[in-house]
Formats: C-alpha cells, sequence, structure tokens
C-alpha cells in the first residue's frame, strides 16, 4: 500500500511527529463524509420522485418536478446541478451495480474521486465476469494506489476481461478522429486532434524525441536556444504540419507495446499494451503495426508472477539491453503517482554503488530528475516508491469481500 513519505514533518506546537495513523484516520474521515453526502442525495430524490410519482399530474409535469428536486438539492448544498446529476449517475451505478464497493466507501476505505472513477467504468462493463472482478477487487487496489494508477487498472482490467468490447469500442471512437482549431483572444490558438490512441503516442515519442536531438546551440549564429522544451515540441509540431505533404500514416516513431504471442498471432483475442501498461489498444491494431517493415521485437523473459527477470552487471554503467529492460519493467518514474515519461527518467542506485549496491535490476530503479534530486539529498522515503510494472495482474472472481465497517 503507498503510504505517505512525511516521517520528517513536526507538529508546531509539540514538535512531536506525525503518525501514518493520523493521515489515514484523516483520509477515512473525509470519504465517509462524501459518502454521507452522497447517500443523503440519493435517498432524497428517491423519496422525493416516490412522492411525485404518487401524485395524479401529468407525465409533463412530473417530469419537471423531478427536475426540480435535483435543483433544490443543488441550491441546499450549493453546488452546481451538474454536479448533483454526477453523484446521482455514479452512486446508483456504484450501489446498484457493485455493492462491495459502496460498502468500502461507507466505510472510507474509498473516496469519492476513487468512486467516481470505479462508476465511469463501470457504467461500460457488460458481461458479469468483468462487474464481478472490479466489485471484488477495485477497492483493495484503489485504496492503495492514486486516482490516477486506479484509472488505468480499471481500463486494463476491462481489456483483459472484455477484449471485444474494446475492439468495438475502439472502432467506433476511431469513426469519430476529427481536428479541431479554437481561438483564443491574445494572438495564440488550440489545436486538438482525436487519433487512435497507438497513433497518439507515437506522435508524442516522436516530438519528445525530436525535441531533445535539437542543438542547444544554432550551428551557425552560435546563438543558445532558450526554448523550453514544450516550446521546442510546439515548433517542430507546426512545422511539420506546415511543410509536410504526406497524405498517409507512416509510424518510424517509437511506439513500445506489450501483448501476448497468442494475442499477437490471433489465436486469442486480448489486448495489448503501451509501454508501462498504461493505456489499452486494440490487439488488431498491434498486428497491423507488427506486420511493418519497420518493426522491432524484443522478447522480455518474465518469472511466473509477470515480473521481468532479473540481470546484472558488473560496473557502475548499466548496459543498453539491462536499460532497455528496465524502462519496460518501470514503464513511468517509480514514485507512486508521478507519470513522468520513462524517457524523462534516471536510472538511480538504491544502494549507493560505492557502499556495494550492485548495478542489477533489483537495486535500479527510474526516477525523474525531481525525484532523483531528492532521493540523492536523503528527502525520498522507499516507502512512495511503487513496485515495479507487472505484466500479469491478479485479481479474484467468485470469492466474496467483506468490508467491515471502520469505527468512527
Amino acid at each position: 500500500m503507498f503510504r505517505c513519505f512525511f516521517e520528517h514533518l513536526f507538529y508546531a506546537d509539540d514538535m512531536s511527529p506525525i503518525a501514518d495513523d493520523a493521515f489515514a484516520e484523516a483520509r477515512r474521515r473525509r470519504a465517509r463524509a462524501e459518502f454521507a453526502e452522497w447517500d443523503l442525495v440519493l435517498t432524497h430524490r428517491e423519496r422525493e420522485i416516490a412522492r411525485i410519482d404518487a401524485t395524479d399530474d401529468v407525465l409533463l409535469s412530473k417530469e419537471l418536478a423531478r427536475r426540480a428536486v435535483t435543483l433544490e438539492i443543488a441550491q441546499r448544498l450549493r453546488i452546481p446541478e451538474n454536479s448533483v446529476w454526477r453523484i446521482i449517475v455514479q452512486g446508483e451505478e456504484v450501489r446498484d451495480r457493485t455493492p462491495a464497493v459502496w460498502v468500502a466507501f461507507r466505510d472510507g476505505v474509498l473516496d469519492a474521486r476513487r468512486v467516481g472513477l470505479i462508476a465511469d467504468m463501470v457504467a461500460k462493463l457488460h458481461t458479469p465476469k468483468a462487474l464481478e472482478a472490479v466489485d471484488q477487487n477495485a477497492a483493495e487496489y484503489g485504496s492503495g494506489h492514486t486516482p490516477g494508477e486506479l484509472r488505468a487498472w480499471l481500463k486494463r482490467l476491462r481489456a483483459r476481461l472484455e477484449p471485444e468490447k474494446l475492439n468495438d469500442d475502439a472502432a467506433h471512437a476511431t469513426e469519430q478522429r476529427h481536428v479541431e482549431i479554437s481561438h483564443n483572444d491574445d494572438g495564440t490558438s488550440w489545436l486538438s486532434a482525436l487519433l487512435p490512441t497507438g497513433v497518439a503516442v507515437a506522435v508524442g515519442n516522436r516530438l519528445r524525441a525530436a525535441a531533445k536531438a535539437l542543438p542547444k546551440t544554432d550551428p551557425d549564429t552560435g546563438e543558445r536556444d532558450r526554448r523550453t522544451r514544450e516550446q521546442k515540441k510546439a515548433d517542430l509540431l507546426a512545422h511539420w504540419l506546415t511543410c509536410s505533404e504526406g497524405t498517409q500514416t507512416d509510424i518510424r516513431a517509437e511506439i513500445a507495446i506489450t501483448i501476448d504471442s497468442t494475442d499477437l498471432i490471433g489465436l486469442t483475442h486480448g489486448a495489448a499494451f503501451t509501454r508501462g501498461h498504461r493505456e489499452p489498444i486494440p490487439a488488431a491494431w498491434a498486428r497491423e503495426l507488427a506486420a511493418s517493415e519497420h518493426t522491432l521485437f524484443r522478447r522480455l523473459g518474465l518469472d511466473p508472477f509477470g515480473n521481468v527477470m532479473d540481470t546484472t552487471k558488473l560496473g557502475y554503467h548499466p548496459s543498453e539491453s539491462l536499460r532497455e529492460a528496465l524502462r519496460w519493467r518501470d514503464g513511468t518514474c517509480r514514485v507512486a503517482g508521478c507519470q513522468a515519461d520513462i524517457r524523462d527518467t534516471d536510472l538511480d542506485h538504491e544502494l549507493a554503488y560505492d557502499r556495494g549496491g550492485t548495478t542489477s535490476a533489483d537495486n535500479l530503479r527510474s526516477l525523474c530528475r525531481k525525484h532523483h534530486n531528492m532521493k540523492s539529498h536523503d528527502h525520498l522515503d522507499r516507502r512512495s516508491l511503487r513496485p515495479p510494472v507487472q505484466f500479469v495482474e491478479c485479481y479474484a472472481v467468485g470469492t466474496p469481500v467483506v468490508y467491515r465497517p471502520v469505527p468512527a
């Protein structure tokens, strides 16, 4: 479970250490208060709708009266009507279809943000097996991970349990691809494009690599390039779009995908995943990409639990093969909740090399520059790190999960 690393903080009045239990209890109290609000909204609305439906008013009048209930709740809570509708839709979804998640919310195991993410995914599920898997596993996973990690886990779980539906949704969504341009009042504009996930990842990776490869000084004038990396990426995109005359998508940038061999050859129909198990993509798209003459295949050795097998190199600097294996294993910066791209991270020796630490997968982890600097100055607790990405995820289906109430 992810735990905070504020062990060096102190109360101003007595300078005693802040206990982890105090943070956990504050988190539970906040979640229980959010549940009380959701439960009140649902209960009050259902009671009022039952009263309205019992009247002899015409259907139009009843419908308007139902809407008035939502407005009344919004005004009493001092929140927008859309926020009330979100509580109603997400609350009913979780309460009625995933009772174990609802109990976990009641007991403060999950907060409203995580419950909302679970509700949005539950609304997309179609099979009883997938619904049961979410109900029995989401609370345990969500309570120990950030909302971003929970969202990614839910997408992976759905992709594994309902791959055919993922394929259908991806095909339908791809048909909606388009470009939008909206103009601001300050001489700038937004350029947005809805693209298939695999293509978007390839575009992002190419922009990142090209921006990083630009010279820091102009070879002709010797002037230093003071643009940020984001500014360079924006300029490169504008240059490519205004100068290129290509009319077909030809992926040459790096896009790292993991897929089971049986899915790759079509014997099974599981999804593929972008590096770090971030985003699921249809297996059919991965098979199409695999047929390209530019595709490079890399085989990873995994243990029975889905972990990348350990590799050790004598010396301080890891070999390129070890670096690449660790990029696959970690996916992003290893600090829980940090989504820094793996290409923008450093490999850090957990136990320093000059203190006997080995240059091995067991002792190396990917850290973004900010968290690497924190670690170097002893301000990064080991408890802040998440475990490496596992390419095999276990979840229970069919075993009842019971959450006991937490004492108030």
